[in-house]
């Protein structure tokens, strides 16, 4: 499961043209600067350039392969620190050196941003001894590098944490909250590309669908407390008893699905009748549980609704057929 902020910081298209602002945005301050009174007078070849540079990224930077977006970078650290060195006096320009840091740290994490703060520190050396010595002390060499240093620690800090909890909500949409299992988003999900390596291999693939017996009578007798340990019980049944590829969810209520690829339907017959000797032995401190479960297979299926219907249809005649059983849909059945 790709997450989503590995999406973002990968997409060719939010890293050009996020550059292509950030260099348009330097642009436009190295232009407004000539109009400013009182101020030096800065060079405008840098200011030239990065337009340049915003036309070529609006034009073709979706296009450029990562290795080529991440000079943008270096690339801008070495355009302010020519802006810097070209211009009179001491000046505050060393504050731009924060856009490319920042861009970098994001878009190219730890290493894009050790990468940039390093060439800030290489290229405000050479800024400062093209000035004056006047203007060139070290002091001011240890400011820009720290900082920039800390800005680039604090956008990985927070990126990072920002990982974390996009992780976690992605994993919490796909994952039932009580059991632990997948949920109907997570099974669709999974469901797509075991469908999609069915048909590819030409395979079968089948799904048991559970329903636990008189659920509401245990709700009803022992209380929801119960209930809902009885729940996370048949999950843990269902997922001890199911192999590594196969994928296990509830959909709600006391129903449960397990998408059992490349079996068929005497392997997923086989598989229930595991899961009701595991539910014949009574489990501590709950009471007795025993379920009803549905079989339908399918040799490529074109999709997973109807093979979950076909299911389902089991499930139902299962449990009109006296419950505690299996039942399997005839139809579309195969042998092993």
């Amino acid at each position: 499961m790709a997450a989503v902020h590995e999406s973002l910081r990968n997409d060719n298209r939010l890293t050009a043209l996020t550059a292509a602002g950030m260099y348009g945005s330097a642009a436009f301050v190295s232009f407004v600067e000539d109009f400013v009174p009182g101020g030096p007078t800065p060079t405008i070849a840098p200011g030239i350039a990065a337009l340049v540079l915003v036309t070529a990224l609006l034009l073709a930077g979706p296009r450029l392969p990562r290795r080529a977006l991440a000079l943008l970078g270096p690339l801008g650290v070495a355009l302010i620190a020519v802006a810097l060195a070209t211009s009179p006096g001491a000046g505050d320009g060393a504050v731009l050196y924060m856009w490319p840091v920042i861009w970098m740290s994001y878009f190219f994490g730890r290493r894009g941003a050790i990468a940039i703060v390093g060439c800030v520190a290489a290229a405000h050396v050479c800024v400062l001894l093209a000035l004056p010595a006047a203007d060139g002390y070290a002091d001011r060499w240890v400011d820009v590098t720290v900082s920039v240093a800390i800005v680039a620690a604090v956008v990985q800090t927070l990126a990072h944490r920002n990982d974390r909890l996009l992780d976690l909500v992605a994993e919490e949409a796909r994952t039932d909250a009580l059991t632990g299992l997948l949920n109907r988003r997570g099974f669709d999900e999974r469901a797509a590309v075991e469908l999609a390596h069915s048909r590819r291999e030409g395979a079968c693939i089948a799904v048991a669908c559970f329903d636990i017996d008189h659920f509401k009578r245990i709700n009803d007798e022992w209380g929801h407390e119960t209930g809902d340990r009885v729940l996370e019980h048949v999950g843990a049944v269902l997922t001890a008893c199911a192999r590594e590829i196969d994928a296990v969810a509830r959909f709600g209520g006391e129903e449960f699905v397990v998408l059992l690829p490349g079996a068929t339907v005497a392997d997923a017959v086989g598989f229930t009748d595991r899961i009701h000797e595991a539910f014949a032995s009574p489990h501590e401190g709950l009471p007795s549980v025993c379920v009803s479960a549905g079989v339908a297979a399918s040799l490529a299926p074109d999709g997973i609704e109807p093979l979950l219907h076909h299911a389902d249809t089991a499930l139902y005649a299962a449990k009109s057929g006296g419950r505690n059983r299996t039942h399997v849909f005839t139809e579309i059945a195969l042998t092993a």
